[in-house]
């Protein structure tokens, strides 16, 4: 994606109107296939900010798939996950895709969300720096972009440097930069020396001359990339329509898998790419995509909560009930569409 392409969201119902992403591309809502009656047949669905794990939500909206379960899907992208979180409670938005770290921030706040969905297990965090760099562990005095504190970039850096050796509330200076195209901005301007990437951006970061010195695969081989989150009052009072919403989804995750051609000109038409970058993204996150919503392994969020806790963010790993109502992945093969 390239800067100044889009503007940045807060909670404002109006502001939601004025950047809305799509609205599933025009394509009209139909009756639900299942002949449920939809409580809420327009959604607004929160982003956290544009990226190749959105894959499947791009998809979607492209290809109308959230329309075909009577859904009209309105995406919209924020400057980070922490702003989804604030959204949803304010009732801008119904449903949001972020972080798990970001999720489990807003409930540690006092407020009533539960995660419902997974399936986006994506390790793809890489962090570059400058040619002065070599590794992370070398990362003393440097400043490091992330999106915005409280995210998951935030908290997988802090985390990677403290695997690093390092303390990162002194040993670096943490600066909260924006999304992926204004970090890597910021870099060329000299006022980063280091920023965590995903995909695509990590590899016009290579591309431009910037250094891999530290992958998140060397720390596990999941990661809770994003889950769909809503309020408990919303999930409690719109069963159908939660449905009717992950119909469209997994459909569009089997679009995906099915038709690698097509998500890849999601990907174009989204992050606004350079089409040489489209096959190497979708590579990059397609096989860490699940159909069924499946949380990342038991060992994986292990990992996950020991990154909280050795960075003062958790005390000890929270159990599922806490922020997790698995109602919808156990039932998944009872609601799933058979074809499309």
């Amino acid at each position: 994606m390239m800067p100044g392409k889009r503007m940045w969201l807060y909670v404002s119902v109006a502001a939601l109107a004025v950047v809305m992403l799509a609205s599933c591309d025009g394509t009209p809502a139909r009756a639900p296939s299942t002949g449920s009656a939809l409580e809420k047949p327009h959604l607004t669905i929160g982003l956290s900010v544009p990226g190749a794990t959105y894959l499947p939500l791009y998809v979607a909206v492209d290809e109308g798939t959230f329309a075909k379960q009577g859904i009209q899907a309105e995406v919209v992208e924020f400057r980070g996950g922490a702003d989804v979180i604030r959204a949803a409670v304010s009732g801008s938005v119904d449903v949001g895709v972020v972080a798990l770290a970001e999720i489990t921030s807003g409930i540690d706040a006092g407020q009533p969300l539960k995660a419902f969905y997974a399936g986006f297990n994506i390790p793809n965090f890489d962090w570059y720096g400058v040619s002065s760099v070599r590794s992370l562990a070398e990362a003393k005095g440097k400043r490091i972009g992330i999106t915005q504190y409280g995210s998951s970039t935030d908290f997988i850096t802090r985390y990677a440097l403290t695997a690093n050796g390092l303390d990162p509330s002194k040993d670096v200076q943490i600066i909260q930069a924006g999304p992926p195209s204004t970090r890597l901005a910021a870099m060329e301007a000299g006022q980063l020396d280091i920023s965590i990437f995903s995909t695509p951006e990590k590899f016009l970061a290579a591309e431009r001359g910037y250094k891999l010195i530290y992958s998140q695969k060397q720390l596990s081989d999941d990661y809770p990339q994003h889950l769909f989150f809503a309020t408990e009052s919303f999930l409690a009072s719109h069963p159908n329509t939660v449905k009717a919403l992950l119909r469209g989804h997994t459909l569009a995750v089997r679009l995906a898998k099915q038709d690698k051609q097509r998500a890849e000109q999601s990907l174009i038409k989204h992050l606004q790419i350079d089409p040489k970058y489209a096959e190497r993204t979708y590579m990059d996150v397609i096989d860490y995509i699940h159909e069924d919503g499946r949380l990342p392994d038991e060992k994986s969020l292990d990992v996950f909560f020991d990154m909280g806790i050795r960075t003062g963010r958790y005390k000890e790993r929270w159990p599922l009930t806490k922020f997790w109502l698995p109602i919808y992945v156990d039932t998944y093969s009872q609601w799933r569409l058979a074809s499309f």
